[in-house]
């Protein structure tokens, strides 16, 4: 057997969407009430459902209008939802802005999404109503995390992230990034681009931890942005890695056929016996249009479908990522050249990276600039290994892998 607040902690592990449900009194008043309950019931027709408590006094002035408007409610939007709970009915909605449904009814401002719908059943169910409405009119309004439930809380979803995020990783990165920024200055400078440390963190993405701008350079705030280890972003990593590390980068390609896993991997070949990646194409192209995709996975504040939407522009940069060696004659609008950095005993470590180069370049200056760019890879690895002896001795055998 059990009681009331066992029956509660149990189904308290289901977690569940909040939702602020509208409405207008017969005096045009308007009406909410928070609930836990919401759900879809069916498409054809298109059903939706709620369950207000029989005791509800919203509910009960609600319901004579027939017709209600589902808010689903953002992550972000805790303390306004708590404060809605708390406050008089008369006065909650004064300092919560919204616009009217097609049918009239408040659209709260900030919300996920909205569903208005007219009154087709209700049901009762114990201590509850179960109030089934007819879809109207709905709209995605703002792509954030929703709102939910969980264990007597308040929280947010956090979809399965593409990375993990490994202390050692970030501590030893940073560091090395700082033992780094006289080199990256230097060929900022000269380069009048952006030069950046990048490292792996976990498996499946990595993060800049060091960056530096030529004085005709924007600043683009890249110190710190998070990219998705998925093919073709990253390639310098998997070549420079063991065989399973590379085909895990393989596997979490968007195209999931033969073909494009061949071609990634003869990416891979190419980047190997040349020692070092670039993106580039022979058209117009720059970087910062990929670059802007990550931001929210940076802040990890994404949803599903956001984290869709950065595949995508994930895939679509794969043109840029040929597996045709460089050609000196061919003039190539350049992206980036990423170079790797080892370990004294091979391992990778982390990458050198130029963008923003903004100019065209023929194969044989693109030859060149990245054997400048290995240059100074074995400098870095130099004034780092310099440090590793004299500060962390046992440091080669934590650092990333």
């Amino acid at each position: 057997m059990f009681d009331a607040d066992g029956f509660r902690e149990v189904l308290g592990n289901h977690p569940t969407g909040v939702s602020l449900v509208t409405g207008l009194s017969e005096d045009g008043t308007p009406l909410g009430m928070i609930v836990g309950t919401f759900n879809s019931v069916s498409l054809d027709p298109p059903l939706v459902s709620f369950m207000p408590m029989k005791t509800s006094h919203t509910w009960s002035k609600m319901r004579s209008a027939e017709r209600f408007c589902i808010n689903i409610l953002a992550a972000d939007q805790q303390d306004r939802c708590g404060k809605f709970m708390r406050t008089p009915a008369e006065e909650r909605f004064a300092d919560w802005p919204w616009s009217p449904s097609p049918l009239g009814l408040p659209i709260l401002d900030g919300g996920v999404a909205w569903i208005e719908c007219s009154l087709d059943q209700e049901i009762e169910a114990g201590d509850h109503w179960i109030v089934l409405g007819r879809v109207e009119s709905l709209e995605v309004a703002r792509c954030a995390p929703p709102l939910l439930y969980f264990q007597g809380g308040y929280g947010r979803f956090a979809p399965k992230s593409l990375v993990s995020l490994p202390d050692h990783d970030l501590r030893f990165g940073v560091r090395d990034a700082e033992l780094a920024r006289p080199v990256l200055e230097r060929l900022a400078t000269a380069l009048d681009a952006e030069c950046s440390t990048v490292i792996t963190i976990g498996d499946a993405a990595m993060a800049v931890v060091g960056s530096a701008t030529g004085p005709g350079v924007a600043n683009t705030r890249r110190l710190g942005l998070r990219m998705p280890l998925v093919p073709p972003v990253g390639d310098v990593f998997a070549a420079f890695n063991d065989p399973a590390f590379a085909e895990a980068w393989i596997d979490r390609r968007t195209d999931r056929s033969e073909g494009a896993a061949r071609g990634l991997r003869a990416r891979l070949d190419m980047v190997r016996q040349q020692g070092w990646s670039a993106s580039l194409t022979t058209g117009n192209y720059s970087d910062l249009a990929l670059h802007q995709a990550f931001r929210n996975f940076t802040t990890g504040n994404y949803t599903p479908a956001e984290e869709r939407r950065i595949l995508s522009a994930v895939a679509e940069s794969t043109e840029y990522y040929s597996p045709e060696p460089i050609n000196p004659r061919t003039i190539y609008t350049v992206g980036s050249v990423v170079v790797p950095v080892h370990h004294e005993d091979g391992s990778l470590r982390s990458a050198l990276r130029v963008g923003q180069i903004d100019r065209s370049l023929t194969g044989s200056e693109l030859l060149t600039l990245a054997d400048e760019l290995e240059d100074a890879a074995r400098e870095i690895e130099s004034i780092q290994r310099a440090d590793d002896n004299v500060t962390f001795p046992l440091r080669a055998g934590l650092a990333a892998r």
